[in-house]
């Protein structure tokens, strides 16, 4: 136990190895904004990214983020919004290539309802790029997702250690065949099995709305007031969770009789909010900075001929009060 925060040295340690390795994968882009456009393969290119949603904090934050990198690169950038729904991703994807871009930057909903999209664009020999999920068929250049297993691993230990390693615990999943939500529930309900059988998990399919979460939430405890704990696949989730609990008052400060740990997912900048004033125990953190850097890096790699990392994995940090004003919480690095 660490005295001075009052925080088990197991998390101390694993904190600051994941920050570690988000250090690791951020630290790459740094030539100055003037030489990149000039210097950059992908000066003149045409990207069209496919985004997963501008509905999600975490999503705008790495469209965002592409967007700044392209330009700075001298890249010509069309986004557009998924909607969080396969079907406008299938429109989109029809309509982008009926345009025949340099490159195409997707980031699916539901990537199997995608693969004709991905075949017709290998046909077409335009280089596809992939973010968080993939086609079971079809070819890429490079994919770049956050470690969703990890992610979730981490969340059950963090529940574990919040409610002593038994109960109740709630999950709020996100949309059935994405493939993120079922990452992030396969490492959960792993973990659990593995190492903490005394706790009874119910999962929640919220379809990553917050609407949703709010509803099936206070269900939940309607069937059966005994809950120990609360996880969300996202932190927008953890909006609709937080105001189920406020509307059945069970909302209560860490200490108090009946209080519930919640724990989210993403850092987003609400969520980090969340955790300070404590309506939200603590979140799995991911970088958006790290997955868009990364992604425009192996683009430039692929058009200046050197070799492209084909999968690129970006690892899970714990956030918790005592570091949530940490400056590497990419929920820190924006206005919310």
């Amino acid at each position: 136990m660490d005295m001075k925060t009052g925080m088990p040295t197991k998390r101390r340690t694993l904190l600051q190895f994941f920050a570690g390795a988000a250090l690791l994968v951020t630290g790459a882009i740094a030539l100055p904004q003037h030489a990149q456009a000039e210097d950059s393969a992908l000066k003149g290119k045409n990207l069209a990214y496919i985004a997963f949603g501008l509905q999600y904090e975490y999503q705008v934050t790495l469209v965002d983020h592409i967007k700044k990198l392209a330009a700075e690169k001298g890249m010509n950038i069309s986004v557009y919004d998924g909607k969080g729904d396969p079907s406008t991703q299938t429109t989109q994807m029809l309509d982008v290539l009926s345009k025949q871009p340099d490159i195409i930057l997707l980031n699916p909903v539901d990537a199997k309802l995608l693969q004709g999209g991905v075949r017709k664009a290998n046909q077409s020999d335009i280089p596809l790029f992939m973010l968080e999920n993939l086609p079971p068929e079809g070819e890429w250049v490079a994919y770049n997702t956050f470690d969703d297993v990890a992610g979730g691993r981490a969340a059950a230990d963090a529940v574990a250690e919040l409610t002593g390693g038994k109960g109740r615990v709630l999950e709020v999943r996100g949309a059935i065949g994405s493939g993120q939500s079922e990452k992030r529930y396969q490492g959960f309900h792993e973990q659990m099995a593995a190492k903490y059988p005394d706790i009874k998990i119910e999962t929640l399919k919220a379809e990553w709305t917050a609407d949703n979460a709010h509803t099936l939430t206070v269900d939940a405890f309607t069937r059966d007031p005994n809950v120990d704990a609360i996880w969300a696949h996202n932190d927008e989730m953890i909006r609709g969770v937080v105001s189920a609990l406020r509307q059945i008052d069970r909302l209560k400060p860490e200490g108090e009789e009946g209080y519930i740990p919640v724990i989210g997912f993403d850092g987003t900048p609400l969520g980090l909010e969340r955790i300070r004033e404590g309506t939200q125990t603590a979140d799995v953190g991911q970088n958006p900075f790290s997955m868009g850097s990364s992604i425009v890096e192996q683009m430039e790699n692929y058009f200046s001929g050197k070799p492209v990392q084909k999968t690129t994995l970006i690892q899970p940090v714990m956030i918790w009060k005592d570091n949530v004003d940490s400056p590497e919480n990419w929920g820190n690095m924006v206005k919310s």
